[in-house]
């Protein structure tokens, strides 16, 4: 107990000199602070999906000052002036800046151009012109640093601002001309639809991954572990497709050129349409085994849920339509390949081949989405090298166990960006995760209901 209370009295005496310490110690990370009249400018966090300052960490060679305007550039496409050193934050320095050229920001929404940014479609969603005070705290990635800055705000001189209707005339050079004919109509259907319509969410819903998951495991019993492999090994294949022509071509979303398009936030470039893909190859192969229906009334129904699933994301802003009409091309020739694509899965080779494709396209992107895929597809491989029989019986048990790990799984997913504001963490969070759900499927899933009801899923050879 002594020897206890002289160590915590050695820490108290020692603590200030351990923070003088940590005070000398050289930044990790600059910013760069923009400001007209009273309004910051701001970008939205893709990860974490909140709001802070231009920047980010100093790179190897770099000082404070090159940093901050890099960060600034690659995250705006602003290029700008360092006015004076504000001090440090935490870890960060942060700096007075001035940007050489006018912000281009839309009238209304205060959302700035991110046309011209070098990482249009990476790390960024959003930049915005808006007032610190009118920022809720659970929409700031820093919730105290903002009020850190106030005081020294003064210090900060004004950028020009040119303020816009939308950003499609402006930057006409970063969107195509086939972009600047798409938005018209886009507003008349989001016009004529209105902005309180309940079925375009529905038909969102088609394409999202985490609801075709959902009911794939649903059906598990009823689809059996050979043909739900079988689905994830065209679902796996069909995003990574999508997310390397994604960053391929490079095309903006509508939001990116006008705002005020948008009635839900997506990540990333737009071009091919993801959902809409994926809501004609999963519907497409899901209907082509129940039994009694026609392959042809199949891939009709799936055609129809497809082009739902896209007006749905035009609707929203989050597409053009140019990219729902490829979205569907992409998704009609992987189902018009279903045949070759079910003999695929059955090779570990191939499996291997999408894992190495997915992180060789993570690391020449630096896509978290295809990073995120690779350890998804890692941990559903590993788990298949394991000597299980996998069948689900009993069918509700298995069906609701299964749902109920996954949705668990997912909702520490979600619950990620609100316990920490480290980028870094956040993503190797969530690569844990989704490497741990494919682990689950193919292999947890089966020892706890051997466990549960034990002989039900016994070992033997893994079934093809």
């Amino acid at each position: 107990m002594i020897r206890a209370f002289f160590f915590l009295l050695l820490l108290l005496l020692l603590s200030p000199l351990l923070a003088v310490q940590a005070a000398q110690t050289a930044p990790s990370a600059a910013a760069c602070v923009i400001r007209h009249q009273q309004q910051l400018l701001l970008v939205q966090d893709r990860i974490s999906g909140r709001y802070s300052l231009s920047g980010g960490y100093i790179d190897a060679g770099e000082t404070p000052e090159q940093a901050a305007l890099r960060e600034l550039f690659e995250e705006t496409g602003l290029h700008g002036r360092i006015t004076a050193d504000l001090g440090r934050w935490q870890r960060a320095q942060l700096f007075a800046c001035q940007t050489q050229d006018p912000i281009q920001a839309q009238i209304g929404t205060g959302f700035v151009s991110i046309l011209q940014a070098p990482n249009l479609g990476g790390e960024i969603q959003n930049a915005r012109q808006i007032e610190p005070a009118r920022l809720p705290d659970n929409q700031r990635r820093f919730p105290a640093q903002l009020d850190w800055l106030g005081p020294r705000l003064a210090e900060v001189p004004e950028s020009p601002v040119q303020w816009q209707a939308d950003f499609s005339a402006t930057d006409a050079g970063a969107s195509s001309a086939l972009h600047r004919a798409e938005l018209p109509l886009i507003q008349r259907l989001q016009g004529w639809l209105g902005p309180h319509a309940r079925w375009p969410l529905a038909g969102n819903l088609l394409g999202s991954a985490p609801v075709q998951l959902g009911l794939a495991l649903l059906l598990l019993p009823l689809l059996g572990w050979p043909r739900f492999y079988r689905l994830l090994f065209a679902m796996v294949l069909l995003t990574l497709l999508v997310q390397l022509l994604k960053e391929g071509i490079g095309w903006p979303r509508p939001f990116h050129l006008d705002p005020a398009l948008a009635q839900r936030s997506a990540q990333g470039f737009g071009m091919p349409s993801g959902h809409t893909a994926s809501t004609l190859l999963f519907w497409g192969l899901l209907l082509g085994w129940l039994p009694g229906l026609r392959a042809w009334q199949g891939i009709l129904l799936a055609l129809l849920l497809a082009a739902l699933a896209g007006l749905a994301r035009v609707w929203l802003g989050v597409h053009f339509i140019s990219d729902v009409v490829v979205g569907l091309g992409l998704g009609a020739l992987l189902l018009t390949l279903r045949s070759p694509l079910c003999t695929l899965a059955n090779s570990r080779l191939a499996w291997w081949g999408l894992i190495l494709a997915s992180l060789l396209g993570a690391g020449f992107t630096q896509s978290s989405a295809l990073g995120a895929l690779a350890m998804f597809t890692l941990g559903l491989v590993s788990g298949t090298l394991f000597p299980l029989e996998r069948h689900p019986v009993p069918a509700i048990r298995c069906a609701l166990l299964a749902l109920a790990v996954s949705l668990g799984i997912g909702g520490l997913l979600l619950a990620l960006p609100l316990l920490t504001s480290s980028s870094l963490l956040i993503l190797a969070g969530q690569g844990l995760l989704v490497g741990s759900l494919g682990l689950w499927l193919s292999a947890g899933l089966w020892w706890s209901l051997d466990l549960i009801n034990p002989g039900s899923a016994h070992r033997g050879p893994t079934p093809r």
